[in-house]
């Protein structure tokens, strides 16, 4: 792209040896550039599709889950897929739609639609805190800001993958306008919204993606309002932090690894199809498995059971 030899660091071809691994808690966000990426694909699973058309909403509130039983009642069995996590004032939280596996998430729902559920996770957990009188309604609506910062980050991919799913090829979708909240982007314009622009090749030059100061503006937002759950007290536990900063910091990744796939497909010119494939093998290069991992209910210091 014209303007890509104005930078040294703007993202770099797919391979498995690129990425460094970040530790199970979370997903590194790998330094990747704001400025220029592009074409994404044109056989993309039906499911995938369904997933552009839909849009979570964004609230105020939450969705209720069932509370912790008192009085001797004894919990109902977790379902297929449900997660629990007890933290350490023992407060339990049931997590019932939380992506257990990023790379399955990522190639059923896309970048987009994984990026939604891990929003959802954090809304239902601020919403269970609320209600079990764990966290005050100042809390509650920093967490719930966060959640919505993650949304309007998956409308930003959203916008990327969609035009992806209707090019005929690389050219076509670098030309491409990108809609997001009533205005126009061109693919540079898009893109420079999220992701980090860290002028270096070196995978590992965003050591903290949630203070990383080359984050472009919405990372930006969605890292102020992480930190201001931190001094607020909202993540007072440290469980619960943690589990937050997992869920954050996949959320970062995500859209950062949207970048750098649409770069490889604009600079190297690979298929318009292999973008899913390319956050994939990323994620999969740092073990990004999600809260209670894949298949042994542990995750770094996170006290959770899976159903």
């Amino acid at each position: 792209m014209s303007n890509r030899s104005a930078k040294t660091r703007l993202g770099r071809p797919l391979s498995g040896n690129v990425m460094s691994e970040y530790g199970l808690i979370a997903a590194i966000v790998l330094g990747a550039s704001c400025v220029a990426l592009a074409n994404l694909g044109d056989n993309v699973s039906t499911l995938f599709k369904n997933m552009l058309a839909s849009k979570p909403a964004q609230t105020t509130g939450g969705t209720s889950t069932p509370s912790s039983p008192t009085n001797g009642e004894t919990a109902p069995p977790l379902q297929p897929g449900e997660i629990q996590i007890t933290l350490s004032n023992g407060t339990t939280i049931r997590l019932p739609d939380h992506p257990q596996d990023l790379s399955t998430s990522i190639s059923t729902a896309g970048a987009n639609g994984t990026t939604h559920l891990l929003a959802n996770t954090l809304k239902s957990i601020a919403t269970q805190l609320l209600e079990k009188g764990a966290i005050s309604q100042a809390e509650f609506n920093t967490l719930i800001a966060l959640s919505n910062q993650g949304h309007r980050i998956a409308e930003i991919q959203k916008a990327i993958e969609t035009v992806a799913l209707n090019s005929r090829g690389p050219s076509e979708f670098s030309a491409s306008m990108f809609e997001f909240e009533g205005k126009s982007y061109t693919l540079d314009g898009i893109t420079s919204l999220i992701g980090y622009d860290n002028a270096s090749m070196d995978p590992n030059a965003v050591t903290d993606p949630l203070t990383d100061p080359t984050a472009c503006p919405e990372i930006a937002a969605f890292q102020k309002l992480f930190a201001t759950a931190e001094r607020n007290g909202a993540l007072n536990d440290p469980v619960l932090r943690n589990v937050v900063q997992i869920l954050s910091e996949q959320i970062l990744s995500v859209s950062d690894l949207t970048n750098i796939a649409a770069y490889n497909i604009s600079d190297y010119n690979a298929p318009t199809s292999s973008m899913a494939d390319n956050i994939i093998s990323n994620l999969t290069d740092y073990k990004a498995v999600g809260i209670c991992g894949a298949g042994n209910g542990v995750d770094s210091g996170v006290q959770c059971a899976a159903g």
